[in-house]
């Protein structure tokens, strides 16, 4: 059974734990939108999904709320570490799942609720609209789509004046950045980041846009404050961006 990396020695961001592929992290700290997929996966009668569950920061709540959980991620090592963690009377609520955005195939109208936090920003545009899009599918009605993403205002910057200038003059995805050593708010790194090759930042207002072009409707779409983010200097409230629509009937 592979267990969750330990940090590395030095390492001066508690809360932020490495992803076994080497593509991210997961945070430990939850933030509103997450903690509200939580509670509303206790209190649906359908399951619910999260995308991207890394270790189960929201997938275990989520189970000991009451919740049915399909829990999936890109990388199975992960769900065999989240299944190690689960209390055994709960695994039966549990199902695994390892699947990609924007490739993921799941049921339509199966779900009560999705999660898919700090995903989306690793993907193109066009796939980004493609998952939104197949997320609604698979909400039941009534269901409630979860999204949270990162931001230019957080750890990455340097992308500000870019993301604003393209933002300003009508570009669909103002935030996609190369070579993402040249956008940290910290020190550069001792070599470049070359994993992942891209990322793709995005505010509430794009999240928002996607999941209406969906058919969704934006019940709340808001910047997330992470004053977790250690390291990279003074935060302004606006490192992450939040999504909550909802599939009516």
């Amino acid at each position: 059974m592979p267990s969750q990396p330990a940090n590395p020695p030095g390492w001066s961001r508690p809360g932020m734990i490495p992803t076994l592929n080497g593509t991210g992290f997961m945070f430990e700290v939850r933030d509103s939108f997450t903690n509200d997929f939580i509670s509303y996966a206790g209190r649906t009668d359908r399951p619910v999904l999260e995308l991207g569950c890394a270790y189960g920061v929201a997938s275990i709540p989520a189970l000991e709320a009451g919740a049915r959980v399909v829990a999936s991620d890109m990388e199975p090592q992960h769900l065999e570490i989240l299944k190690s963690k689960v209390p055994a009377h709960l695994l039966g609520n549990l199902e695994l799942a390892v699947a990609t955005l924007p490739e993921a195939e799941f049921p339509a109208g199966s779900f009560g609720a999705i999660l898919c936090s700090r995903v989306l920003h690793f993907l193109a545009g066009d796939d980004i609209d493609t998952s939104v899009g197949k997320m609604a599918q698979w909400l039941a009605p009534g269901g409630r789509l979860y999204l949270i993403a990162d931001t230019p205002y957080g750890i990455w910057r340097k992308k500000i004046a870019e993301f604003e200038a393209g933002k300003a003059a009508g570009m669909r995805w103002p935030g996609l950045m190369v070579g993402l050593h040249n956008y940290l708010a910290a020190e550069p790194p001792p070599k470049p980041i070359d994993k992942p090759p891209f990322m793709n930042v995005l505010d509430p207002d794009l999240l928002a846009r996607s999941c209406a072009d969906a058919g969704l409707e934006v019940l709340e779409a808001a910047f997330i404050p992470r004053p977790d983010f250690g390291g990279f200097g003074r935060m302004d409230g606006r490192e992450n961006a939040g999504v909550l629509a909802v599939k009516r009937g």
